[in-house]
This record gives structure tokens, C-alpha cells and sequence, in this order.
């Protein structure tokens, strides 16, 4: 999508987008809670399949929209630099939960959890493999690897149901806000809706305010573009922490996170060029830095420590300092 207007209007609406989708998404949580609850979904399970799809819709519309107009690099750049960034925002929500005597990883600390970080980190692997592939490895318009990240998806669904089931957890309190079955159905296509509609409008502005300051279409894709597209995952794990239920918030980033590499078969099937064999080195580092920041969480939600320093846990400034490292590093690849 290309929106001819000037730089100015372009920045307008880019806020305007911005606006809207944080606080649209900052009605999710009531809204996920009152589903988990009503369907007996579960947390863990519920806000994986909910919140994976609904805050990655700017992602979905990015990505289809790039590969569209063969723009592969902000599509990869999109998918891989957003797994990067969502993943260092646990940071924030940490912070965020910072009037809780323990660190977020202890407060989500759960067999469930752990099991989600272990297909993230799965996947991710998967990607870095699938890279080392030929670009001319392609059936049907899909790659061997591409299919293997799916299969991988929907078995993590499974398990993560299966495993909810056999692990119970105790259930919440329902949310202040009253819903019907109904009702929450229709909020959850409303906010669905528009959320798709200003994400794409914020990848037009976006791209419009990049090129028109001629910032290189991968490091946007990986940075800048990957940041303002996690904005329902910033605003909708905001408020999870202001209603004090915490699990959610790791279904929706490592879930999310789990969910994007998904991404690359639509891409694939679109473009009809093997997407992933050929991301550039900028990606495949984003995917390193993705998977050791989910390591260190995951380790922080073994080790279960009761202390904060600075208000946030000790997992969480190393996956900063690795974050921010890794941001310097960009500019020596």
C-alpha cells in the first residue's frame, strides 16, 4: 500500500495509526480474560491462539503487503526483527510489574511457560537452519523448512492444550467489565478490524517517513518497523500488568513470537522465491539475539529468584544489556 501524501500528513496519520492501535489493544485484556474464562480455553492456551494472531496483525498486513510488491526484505526484516524486539519487552513489563515483590519471570514462572519458550526457541532454531538451505529449494512454491516451522506451530497448539489440561491452573477472577459470549465475540472481530486496518495504515506512513529520510529498507524492517508494530503488544501487556494478570503476557510474546516464523510460508506462496534461504545476515543475527534473550528469561523462570534491583529482575538487565550490545553490533555486520 502506498499513500501519496506529504511528508507532514504522512507523520500525522503515522501518530494517528499509533494512537488508535495502542488503545484499541488496550482493551484486550479484559476482553482475553472474560474468553479464557467463559470457553475454559485456559490462560496459557487461550492467550496463545487470541493474542498470538490479534497484536501480530500489523505484522500479517506488513508482510503480505511486502511480499506483494516483492519487498522480501522488509517482510523477513519485519518477522525476525519483530521476534527480537517483542522478546526484549518483557523488560518493560517487568518494569512495568515493578510493585510485585518478584521479578516478572518468577510471577510467570510455569511448566506451561517454559514449555512455550522451548518451541520458541525450536522454531527459531529452525529458522537459522533453514537459512543455510538453497534458494532454489522449492516445491509447490514452498520450502522444506518453511513447512517444518508450521508443523512445528500447530504441534505447539496441541501440546500446549494438552498440557494445560494435565496441569490445571486455578482459575481468575472474571474481568470488571461485563461481556456476553456474544458481546466478546464481536469486540474481539471489532478490535481485530482495526487493528489490521491502522496497521496498515502505520506500514505505509512508516515506510513513506523512512524512504523520505532514506533509512536502508532492512535495518527499518528489523528496527524501527518491528518496534511500532509490537505497539499491541506494548499497549495490551501494559494493561495486563495494571489488572495483575501476568501469564498472558508471556502467551502473548512467546506465543506471538512462536507465530511469526509462520509467516514466511504466506510470503513464500506469494512471492514464489524461497524467502527464507535467502534472509540476509542482518535477520539471521536478529534470530540469535531472539533466541538468547529467550534463554535468559527462560532461565530466569528456573532459577525463580524473589529479587528485584532497580525494580526489575536480574534476567531482565542482562536480556537489555544483550539487546542493547546487539543494536551497536548492527552496524559491524
Amino acid at each position: 500500500m502506498e499513500l501519496e501524501f506529504g511528508i507532514t500528513l504522512n507523520i500525522i496519520v503515522f501518530i494517528i495509526a499509533s494512537g488508535t492501535i495502542w488503545y484499541f489493544c488496550t482493551k484486550l485484556s479484559d476482553l482475553v480474560d472474560f474468553i479464557d474464562a467463559e470457553f475454559k480455553l485456559g490462560s496459557a492456551f487461550g492467550g496463545t491462539l487470541i493474542l498470538a494472531v490479534v497484536t501480530n496483525l500489523p505484522e500479517i498486513a506488513i508482510i503480505t503487503n511486502g511480499a506483494l510488491k516483492g519487498d522480501v526484505g522488509l517482510a523477513t526484516g519485519n518477522i525476525l526483527g519483530g521476534i527480537a524486539i517483542q522478546s526484549v519487552l518483557l523488560v518493560l513489563f517487568d518494569f512495568a510489574s515493578r510493585k510485585q515483590r518478584k521479578p516478572l519471570s518468577t510471577l510467570t514462572s510455569s511448566e506451561t511457560s517454559i514449555l512455550q519458550g522451548l518451541f520458541l526457541v525450536a522454531i527459531l532454531t529452525m529458522v537459522v537452519i533453514g537459512h543455510q538451505f538453497r534458494t532454489s529449494l522449492l516445491f509447490a512454491r514452498i520450502t522444506p523448512p518453511e513447512v517444518l516451522i508450521g508443523f512445528m506451530w500447530v504441534l505447539s497448539v496441541f501440546a500446549m492444550k494438552k498440557f494445560q489440561k494435565s496441569n490445571p491452573v486455578p482459575p481468575k477472577d472474571k474481568p470488571k467489565i461485563a461481556f456476553t459470549r456474544t458481546s466478546a465475540l464481536i469486540w474481539l472481530i471489532v478490535v481485530s478490524a482495526i487493528v489490521l486496518v491502522f496497521g496498515v495504515l502505520l506500514e505505509a506512513t512508516s515506510s513513506a517517513i523512512a524512504s523520505h529520510y532514506q533509512i536502508d529498507g532492512v535495518i527499518f524492517g528489523a528496527t524501527i518497523l518491528a518496534l511500532v508494530t509490537s505497539l499491541p503488544e506494548i499497549s495490551g501487556g501494559l494493561a495486563f500488568v495494571r489488572n495483575k494478570s501476568y501469564q498472558p503476557i508471556i502467551s502473548d510474546i512467546f506465543g506471538g513470537n512462536v507465530f511469526l516464523p509462520v509467516l514466511f510460508i504466506p510470503t513464500t506462496l506469494i512471492t514464489n522465491n524461497a524467502v527464507l534461504p535467502s534472509a540476509d545476515n542482518v535477520n539471521i543475527y536478529l534470530t540469535g539475539v531472539a533466541m538468547l534473550i529467550t534463554l535468559i528469561f527462560l532461565s530466569g523462570m528456573l532459577i525463580k529468584s524473589n529479587k528485584r534491583y532497580g525494580g526489575i529482575g536480574t534476567d531482565s538487565w542482562i536480556a537489555a544489556g544483550v539487546y542493547v550490545i546487539a543494536m551497536i553490533g548492527l552496524f559491524y555486520l
